[in-house]
């Protein structure tokens, strides 16, 4: 068997920083052999980055600045990287924009060059000069990933026809998001002052105008009138929460801010839940738009039925069979969702029970990582 291809990945979104594609990277870099990866990231805080790297059974390569542009200086410092460390991939955590430095990959002496793109170049594609730059990109990259049909469509023909397209999601751990035993949900509830019979809705996301927690709260009191005990989890922090707790007032006694919960936590009270609705829409004229949305795939792998929105990936997420989907922004048919389901626990566990199928079969970090490799150690076309 020929030894591994070695990859080093290029990235600003690197742990200990938190966010969204932090997130991705690690998860997907956990599913390779650390011998065949090394990272060049960015530092926002040299002292937490030690201590973090430490942890890591693969090489990290710190440049000491909080970020990382596709300068000639930048340049120069992955290409030495990549001969000194006899580089054959260089993976881009996030294809802008720093993959414009794909031509140096190349020069230097790597024979693929990988880019992942994430969502927010669908803004790009919508900017003349930013245009020019993802053109730049899909010229000299092997490899472009995305995460759902609806950004490639969107960007798709601003990188243009040169590179391969392939679909690289976030994965779900299928170990930890699992459905919740009577026992586990009732000390859940019972820690959150409810019953075992309470009817609960969950919203587990940044607090931002996007996710529309606001059309959940504004749903309330129609779902109340049908059934008053309906309690409203509104879970995450952000910038959006002072208006959202205004809006709440008069809903107040059936909704909850929980804020930002420690992971176990944030698992235990997804899957205690009934039903698990972030209705997002699309803002900004296209330009802020709900990439894929991984946490309904988390609540599907939990047993939990989905109310997902019509925002970019979004519906892509669920199947007629473990969840619904619906405008963002109509409150009345969201109101008539909610309603629906809360009144058929029938119908609710055979969505639960769709949905950890679909999730276990389709979105495993096992499965997303056999897709990785096959990107990694695949020969360059």
């Amino acid at each position: 068997m020929s030894a591994s291809r070695k990859t080093l990945v290029v990235t600003n979104d690197f742990p200990p920083r938190i966010g969204g594609i932090q997130s991705y990277l690690r998860d997907f870099i956990a599913t390779q052999d650390p011998e065949s990866i090394v990272v060049f990231a960015s530092t926002q805080n040299a002292e937490e980055a030690h201590a973090y790297d430490k942890t890591l059974d693969y090489e990290v390569i710190r440049w000491p600045r909080s970020v990382m542009l596709p300068t000639p200086t930048t340049a120069h410092a992955m290409a030495e990287i990549i001969r000194e460390r006899e580089i054959d991939n260089v993976w881009f955590g996030a294809a802008a924009p720093l993959a414009l430095m794909a031509g140096t990959a190349k020069q230097a002496g790597a024979s693929k060059v990988i880019a992942s793109t994430h969502g927010h170049e669908v803004g790009w594609s919508m900017l003349p000069g930013s245009r020019q730059s993802l053109r730049k990109i899909g010229i000299e990259v092997d490899v472009l990933t995305y995460i759902s049909q609806y950004t490639l469509r969107r960007f798709k023909s601003a990188f243009g026809s040169h590179p391969t397209f392939e679909h690289l999601p976030s994965g779900v751990d299928v170990k930890r998001f699992t459905p919740a035993t009577p026992e586990e949900k009732s000390a859940t509830r019972k820690k959150l002052g409810f019953t075992d019979t309470t009817p609960v809705i969950a919203c587990i996301s940044r607090l931002v105008p996007r996710k529309g927690q606001d059309s959940l709260i504004k749903a309330m009191p129609q779902v109340i009138a049908a059934r008053p005990d309906a309690q409203l989890l509104i879970v995450g922090s952000g910038r959006y929460e002072s208006t959202l707790r205004r809006l709440a007032t008069d809903v107040s006694q059936n909704v909850k801010f929980l804020g930002r919960l420690e992971y176990q936590d944030m698992i235990n009270t997804l899957a205690a839940a009934d039903i698990f609705a972030m209705p997002a829409r699309t803002r900004g004229g296209g330009l802020d738009v709900e990439g894929l949305g991984i946490v309904y795939l988390e609540a599907q792998a939990c047993g939990v039925p989905v109310i997902a929105g019509t925002s970019g990936g979004a519906p892509e997420t669920v199947t007629p069979a473990t969840g619904l989907v619906v405008e963002g922004s109509d409150v009345d048919k969201l109101s008539e969702l909610l309603i629906e389901l809360l009144d058929d626990p029938i119908r609710r566990a055979a969505m639960g029970a769709a949905g950890r199928a679909h999730v276990e079969a389709e979105w495993s970090w096992e499965i997303m990582g056999e897709r990785l490799t096959n990107i990694l150690q695949s020969e360059p076309r």
